[in-house]
């Protein structure tokens, strides 16, 4: 199975938010020259959220909620793939896999992909307009997202950049409005137990 988009950030961390891409230009960016004490915006109230130690962080885009999370922190790239019911969104990528630790990945993301049933549930996402935008917590472009959104054919998905940073930090889909169930699961690989594969699944709920 082909991936539909990958998300890249600028390190090796990668923190995802995803929510209803009608309410992309509702984000607040936190502006570069804001100190410690003046740090405000999405980007600030998910690291608090994140701070607290849990899996995900609830964020409000405007009058669309969201979730913020990071899958792991080697690659700095996350996969999003169509599976029945949604999206998986999976860390590390295969690219990753085939360069540092080559083994049956037919067999591991086959099982990953086929997985959402397993995995835990961590919330429900609300997508009135059916598009999702899943972007790189610091991209600088996110309100692109609302535009591509609504010149998005069905069932289409587009990355895009910020131009600022290599690759894409961001990714419109049409996955059709209705209630999403987010969770999360992982798979260490046959080959040894301390290498693990994570994805976040967002399907119907």
């Amino acid at each position: 199975m082909q991936p539909i988009g990958t998300l890249v950030s600028s390190t090796a961390s990668l923190t995802l938010v995803v929510f209803d891409a009608a309410a992309a230009t509702d984000w607040i960016p936190t502006k570069p020259a804001a100190t410690k004490a003046q740090f405000t915006g999405h980007p600030a109230e998910v690291m608090r959220g994140l701070g607290k130690g849990e899996e995900v962080a609830a964020v409000d885009v405007g009058a669309s909620s969201g979730f913020a999370f990071e899958l792991e922190g080697k690659s700095g790239q996350v996969e999003v793939y169509r599976i029945a019911g949604g999206l998986a969104l999976v860390a590390p990528p295969r690219a990753w896999w085939e360069a540092h630790h080559p083994g049956d990945l037919d067999a591991l993301f086959g099982e990953l992909l086929d997985a959402s049933d397993d995995a835990s549930e961590l919330g429900e996402l609300e997508l009135g307009s059916g598009k999702l935008a899943a972007v790189y917590l610091w991209h600088k472009k996110v309100g692109a997202a609302q535009a591509l959104a609504a010149a998005l054919a069905p069932d289409a998905a587009q990355t895009f950049g910020d131009g600022y940073s290599e690759g894409d930090g961001g990714l419109v889909v049409d996955v059709g409005p209705g209630a999403y169930r987010l969770a999360r699961h992982e798979l260490a690989a046959p080959w040894a137990d301390d290498q693990v594969v994570v994805a976040m699944y967002l399907t119907r709920g």
